[in-house]
């Protein structure tokens, strides 16, 4: 009898965590829960125009205005989905930022599983997986905190890093650390921007993003 409940309860555990896994599995395919306005050229205009004017700024050509320089959450949306997929080496899709305010941005793209098969150890997956299924597009979704890292003391050069707060593939959260597993170190790097010189903080607001540069 004993013996007869510990086989009924293997099967009970052994269905219970296939079904979660298929949950998991169907998840991870799901669209995240992350509407993004879409951009229009007007917005990308404007994106590059006061992008410039921080370079501007930072290389001393942009005169004595102390007044910061304010992207919408629109205009970085359309300067990330121009120019994201080249800085990341990676071929994004639907691209999509929100900005709910308190330091926080939250982001979204879509690319092939593929692409989240190319480092040690998940790499040796790629074999193993149809082909046609390398090819299915996925979601991939971020909540980053940023912050303006003091300038080295040799080249002073200062940067705006992202720290990866929550992720997960399409509506399955999943650890932050395993993003490191997934993406490759060239893409890795979009989580740390060079900044130019004079700039003096950069703030996320709720649906914009505030420069402050030197006067």
């Amino acid at each position: 009898m004993r013996l007869g409940c510990l086989g009924c309860l293997t099967v009970l555990i052994g269905a219970a965590l296939i079904a979660m896994s298929a949950l998991v599995g169907v998840r991870m395919l799901q669209e995240p829960e992350l509407p993004v306005a879409a951009p229009t050229a007007a917005d990308g205009v404007r994106a590059q125009q006061k992008i410039f004017e921080v370079v501007r700024r930072g290389a001393g050509r942009g005169g004595t205005s102390s007044e910061p320089v304010v992207l919408s959450e629109r205009e970085l949306n359309a300067f990330l989905s121009r120019h994201l997929a080249e800085a990341a080496e990676m071929p994004f899709a639907e691209v999509g930022l929100r900005l709910p305010g308190n330091g926080i941005a939250q982001f979204r793209g879509r690319l092939p599983l593929r692409q989240l098969l190319t480092e040690p150890p998940l790499a040796a997956l790629a074999g193993l997986v149809p082909a046609g299924w390398l090819e299915r597009p996925l979601w991939l979704r971020l909540t980053v905190r940023a912050r303006l890292e003091p300038g080295a003391a040799q080249t002073h050069r200062r940067y705006l890093r992202l720290e990866v707060a929550e992720f997960g593939v399409g509506r399955q959260r999943l650890p932050a650390a395993l993003l490191r597993l997934l993406l490759n170190p060239s893409t890795l790097r979009v989580l740390r921007w060079p900044v130019p010189d004079g700039i003096e903080a950069v703030t996320i607001e709720r649906d914009r993003v505030v420069i402050r540069t030197a006067s």
